[in-house]
């Protein structure tokens, strides 16, 4: 399993398995970005591709960045 992007406005990740890909739920605990895949909470970090981009908005304006941990 990896995570390929994480859009953080929309609340959600996009994640490959198997050779399939996937758009799954996000959500942070004690403040933590954890994915859901499969009825199971993942770590984002754990999983997170070397070249993951994330969706953010700040100041009203959104972009994409390389994911930070």
């Amino acid at each position: 399993m990896l995570v390929l992007g994480i859009n953080k406005i929309l609340k959600w990740c996009q994640i490959t398995n198997g050779g399939r890909t996937y758009t799954c739920p996000t959500k942070y605990i004690n403040g933590e970005l954890f994915f859901r895949f499969k009825n199971e909470w993942h770590k984002v970090a754990e999983f997170v591709s070397d070249h993951a981009e994330e969706l953010v908005e700040e100041g009203g304006k959104i972009f994409s960045q390389p994911f930070r941990r």
